[in-house]
């Protein structure tokens, strides 16, 4: 299979590993390793520097076949032998968390200069913290084992060099100057912020957030970012923030040579920052299109809190929110907890103000969505009156804010649970109106659900070249609308990559249980189903299909067939 995101070859001492070609080398010299021992070599060091457990290694490299202490075993010895470990000094064993890669990184194209920042003569240059070195979990453990390996595919991102396309971009997360991590949600709430708001101009082709972020800290050659986003420009820059002052540097390169477009330093009252964010676009966009209108100039300014506590408290939800999607099952309730307490308190201090109630809306309709532990949330999974809850906040965000994209995203979201499709139709339009870059792959299953599957796929495609290294939970959609579709063998390698990355999610077990039995997978099948009702022990294939209500008689007739046969109750 045709592997969509690409490993560059990494170095370390006299080895080169390089898992597109799935060949390891010595000094240039190739090294024979079995098939399983080199895809175990690949998930250790895309995890570099972090445990995985013999369970992680299992469910990646043998797909949830059981397997034996002895098999694991032998692939580790292999790997030792290979790279003459014999003091397990680059493979090193954790008692009771498994294995660990040790060995310092070295990834693809040595890191350059471009990705310096700019300096700052109009003040005293503090000490920059010293940037970690670049290994592959910074950017590759971000897309997991199973992407690397070419277990699943996810389209290509586009050439960025290609003359037909809009001026490709991608804003890269800026660096916090003189702090440390716990200024990481501001710092990333500003870069998503401008993000969003150059995402509005329809000329322009916006690399989503979160591949953009797969290069926080890393120095990658700018030509390199742009190859595997698909970038024909970056947005780069750093924040200072203190005593109430702001500062920004900003700076728009050409990916392919390196070369500054332009460059500025901004220097505000952090009560400023809203309309910081709005010039910082229009500067931008000033320099890479030669007209823009005033409409366009309009339609990409955002309504700003009236409280800089509340905008403080959105960022923060927000970056908590993002967690959620992947936290180990024990955890989902607590985060999602978390991330809509400092959201209420965001509504508190402004109770109009959209991107939080947005989000607030989202803590809520997610927890209808997913079964959790959480005590303060165990009513609320398939609760009518929770799901009220979170239509009564998106609909006051909507008329808070009549041009936020990401409101009538949510809505539309809300809707189609609903089973209101016209309606969840025409907030999917608005919203993609609002912002021609809207990559919600939520709205392919709108789609999908109301019998198009097809068009679904090709939403997800459209969205993957926005999106070229996507949220885990888009595997799940990919792997529904394929199923939808009668794609088995696809939803089958997708939803095997879903349900790897979203351990909480009990409908990814159920899309792998139904494509897994239609090929012909009984065992495969059964033990996803199995896993699927350990999530939710009360799951029937009539629970689910009252849930989803799939607009198309037949849609809802294979699934029923695919879930029998993978043994869930009736």
């Amino acid at each position: 299979m045709d592997t969509t995101i690409v490993a560059d070859p990494v170095h370390f001492g006299v080895f080169t590993l390089d898992a597109t070609r799935r060949t390891l080398t010595r000094d240039g010299r190739p090294i024979a390793l079995r098939p399983k021992s080199f895809e175990v070599l690949c998930c250790l060091v895309t995890a570099a520097g972090k445990p995985m457990s013999r369970d992680d290694l299992a469910r990646v490299v043998w797909r949830g076949v059981t397997v034996t202490d002895e098999s694991l075993s032998r692939c580790i010895s292999d790997i030792r032998q290979a790279l003459d470990d014999d003091k397990r000094e680059i493979i090193k064993t954790l008692p009771r968390h498994g294995y660990v890669f040790a060995a310092p990184l070295n990834v693809g194209v040595a890191g350059d200069k471009e990705l310096a920042e700019p300096q700052e003569s109009a003040a005293p240059s503090p000490i920059l913290p010293r940037r970690r070195p670049m290994m592959l979990a910074a950017t590759g453990a971000i897309l997991a084992c199973a992407l690397i390996l070419g277990l699943v595919a996810w389209p290509r991102a586009p050439d960025p060099w290609s003359a037909q396309q809009r001026p490709s971009i991608a804003v890269l997360p800026f660096t916090y100057v003189g702090g440390g991590s716990e200024h990481d949600y501001f710092t990333d709430g500003l870069t998503e912020d401008i993000a969003i708001r150059l995402s509005k101009f329809a000329e322009l082709f916006v690399i989503a957030r979160e591949s953009a972020f797969s290069f926080k800290g890393a120095t990658t050659n700018t030509r390199e970012i742009g190859r595997r986003l698909g970038a024909r420009y970056l947005v780069l820059g750093r924040v200072r923030r203190e005593q109430g002052q702001l500062r920004v540097s900003a700076r728009l390169v050409e990916a392919e040579t390196g070369a500054q477009r332009w460059a500025d330093i901004y220097d505000r009252d952090l009560t400023d920052v809203i309309a910081l964010q709005d010039e910082l676009a229009r500067q931008i966009v000033t320099v890479l299109l030669s007209r823009i209108t005033q409409t366009e100039l309009e339609r990409a300014r955002q309504k700003g809190p009236r409280s800089l506590g509340a905008y403080d408290l959105f960022l923060r939800g927000r970056a908590q929110l993002a967690t959620v999607e992947t936290s180990p099952i024990g955890e989902w309730g607590q985060r999602l907890l978390r991330a809509r307490r400092t959201l209420e308190e965001a509504v508190r201090l402004d109770p109009a103000y959209a991107p939080a109630l947005t989000a607030l809306s989202d803590t809520y309709h997610r927890a209808w969505l997913v079964s959790n532990d959480e005590p303060e949330l165990a009513g609320e999974f398939q609760s009518s009156a929770n799901n009220d809850k979170a239509l009564a906040l998106v609909e006051r965000a909507v008329t808070a804010d009549p041009t936020l994209p990401e409101a009538h995203s949510q809505l539309a979201w809300i809707l189609h649970w609903r089973h209101r499709r016209d309606d969840a139709f025409a907030e999917l339009r608005r919203a993609i109106d609002l912002n021609p870059n809207t990559a919600d792959g939520r709205l392919a299953l709108v789609v999908a659900h109301a019998g198009r599957a097809e068009e679904g796929i090709a939403m997800l495609s459209r969205i993957a070249r926005l999106d070229p290294l996507p949220r885990p939970v888009y595997f799940s959609y990919l792997a529904n609308c394929y199923y939808l579709a009668g794609r088995y063998r696809e939803a089958l390698e997708t939803s095997r990559t879903a349900v790897d990355r979203l351990p909480a999610v009990y409908q990814a077990r159920v899309w792998h249980a139904a494509a897994a039995a239609q090929v012909g997978l009984e065992d495969e099948a059964r033990t996803a189903a199995a896993a699927a009702m350990r999530l939710r022990p009360d799951l029937t294939i009539a629970r689910f299909l009252n849930t989803i209500q799939l607009a198309s008689a037949g849609d809802s007739e294979r699934l029923r067939e695919g879930l029998s046969k993978a043994g869930l109750p009736e």
